[in-house]
């Protein structure tokens, strides 16, 4: 009890922070067999230090599909377009696609004290043009362990490990 009052107390007096990505954390699900999840998300980027770059929409279009054995199969394709200073044309087009295969291999008891735990591989293929900014043009491989534990029904740590 004592450090959630002191992590509360942290956060009440606490600066804002400006950061970059990443906003979003995966969690140690895993689509279930058979079936078929969607997610389509958008975020809004101001650029800074990035002149002529000044902002980014990255619209995210993101399908896994569940496997045998606690294992989901990922695409990922975004959508970019970056707004440019006048005088540079902007670009708008498809982003780097991700391909994953994440497991869950230890789900949460209450029982124990031991958190959920998976694994995902996420390899990107340079599918944006990279003149265009909107790809990068290399392969790019991402290893992540993930650990969730709940604190109560509505509350819950993540934490992951690239």
């Amino acid at each position: 009890m004592r450090a959630l009052l002191l992590l509360f107390g942290v956060l009440c007096v606490s600066e804002s922070l400006h950061g970059q990505l990443p906003f979003y954390t995966d969690d140690t699900g895993v689509t279930e067999r058979g079936k078929w999840h969607f997610e389509f998300f958008n975020e809004y980027d101001a650029l800074q230090l990035q002149v002529p770059n000044l902002r980014q929409n990255t619209a995210n279009f993101k399908l896994n599909y569940g496997l045998p054995h606690n294992l989901e199969l990922d695409v990922d394709v975004p959508y970019l377009s970056i707004y440019r200073t006048a005088g540079n044309r902007p670009s708008d087009g498809v982003g780097d696609t991700n391909l994953g295969i994440k497991t869950n291999f230890h789900k949460e008891s209450t029982a124990s004290r031991v958190p959920a735990l998976a694994a995902s591989l996420y390899i990107e293929f340079p599918t944006g043009d990279a003149h265009q900014q909107l790809g990068s043009g290399l392969n790019d491989y991402w290893l992540n362990f993930i650990g969730q534990k709940s604190l109560s029904e509505k509350t819950r740590i993540t934490a992951k490990v690239a």
